[in-house]
């Protein structure tokens, strides 16, 4: 490891306060949390928790009391808000003080998914086409308005900015849809959620992810790509990671859509799913971590459907499963990602 050892580093672990509430998701991010304190010990570093919520003001008289070396950033939502986790990178770089992960540039990119679609598309990276409402209006990517029978087939009802597939369930897929349908199913989702919701077309076929982690400032190393094993699904099912899947313990969703590392060897996606990735990274100005979600459809071409600049650290999420494939504990993973926060400001 380059530059400064973890061991004796000052680091506050930060996370968002309200997550811990006694659910699923909650639960997940108390392991995190755990997980996370458990290999900076190892590490010998010094970790203090610190939960956060809207007074940002106490959040700053703590970081100059306790003056940490860096900050682990795990927040992944601000006052029950997704769109809020981009405040936190930003008061850090503010302050010019060490963090984990993307800055705020990056993070506001990636997590409004609308706008991380024109930016893979200015970069020549494939992404499913998309329709959004202005006022009442549809707007659409690419940007002209395709004829109607352009519309007819299976699209998906997704949030703009939240994430972990946040009211994404089988009834999110429309299987036959035309323009004034979409623009209605937006409407009531926007009405009935209080946030913003596009359609995307819905690729039939293969589900992937890439895990990529900082190799040197501006460059990412690619981990074990991953596909998700929609076979044991039963019939009817829709072939996809809803909130469910991820969530729900006792659905079939989650007890029928298993990771799998293995690919299908040199015959498979991996080597483009690698180059995606990494362009994506680029074209995105990710940091420290991250995961890219891809659909491949019946003819095998790819399609990027989101980056996560923010993903789960549990020991048994995906870019730590990655991260083991490739001969990296757990530990050594977090030892990283801290090179990488420091890395940002040359120390």
């Amino acid at each position: 490891m380059n530059g400064r050892h973890p061991e004796g580093m000052r680091i506050i672990l930060l996370y968002d306060r309200p997550a811990l509430a006694g659910d699923r998701a909650s639960r997940e991010v108390a392991n995190q949390l755990a997980a996370v304190e458990e290999a900076l010990a190892r590490l010998g570093c010094r970790a203090e928790r610190l939960g956060l919520d809207l007074d940002l003001a106490e959040f700053k008289r703590r970081l100059e009391r306790e003056k940490p070396d860096l900050v682990f950033n795990l927040v992944e939502s601000l006052d029950a808000s997704d769109r809020l986790q981009t405040v936190i990178p930003m008061l850090l770089e503010n302050w010019r003080l060490p963090f984990t992960g993307s800055g705020s540039n990056a993070m506001f990119l990636a997590n409004h998914k609308i706008l991380a679609k024109r930016f893979l598309i200015a970069n020549r990276l494939a992404t499913p086409e998309c329709v959004w409402l202005e006022g009442t209006k549809p707007a659409f990517l690419p940007a002209s308005a395709p004829p109607e029978e352009a519309i007819a087939g299976a699209w998906i009802i997704k949030t703009v900015s939240s994430h972990a597939s946040l009211h994404l369930d089988d009834a999110s897929v429309i299987q036959s849809a035309d323009l004034p349908r979409l623009v209605r199913r937006l409407g009531e989702a926007e009405d009935r959620f209080g946030q913003p919701f596009f359609a995307e077309r819905f690729i039939k076929g293969r589900e992937f992810n890439l895990s990529l982690i900082e190799a040197a400032p501006g460059e990412p190393e690619t981990l074990p790509a991953a596909e998700i094993d929609f076979s044991r699904l039963p019939a009817g099912k829709v072939e996809m990671v809803g909130y469910a899947a991820k969530w729900d313990e006792e659905s079939p969703e989650f007890l029928n859509t298993p990771r799998t590392f293995d690919l299908g060897g040199a015959a498979g996606p991996t080597a483009r799913l690698e180059g995606m990735a990494t362009a994506a990274w680029k074209a995105l100005g990710l940091a420290g971590y991250a995961r890219i979600d891809f659909r491949a459809d019946s003819a095998g071409r790819l399609f990027i459907l989101e980056a996560n600049a923010n993903p789960c650290l549990n020991p048994d999420a995906g870019l730590a499963a990655a991260a083991a494939r490739a001969g990296l504990d757990y530990p050594a993973l977090i030892r990283r990602l801290i090179r990488a926060g420091l890395n940002r400001y040359g120390i």
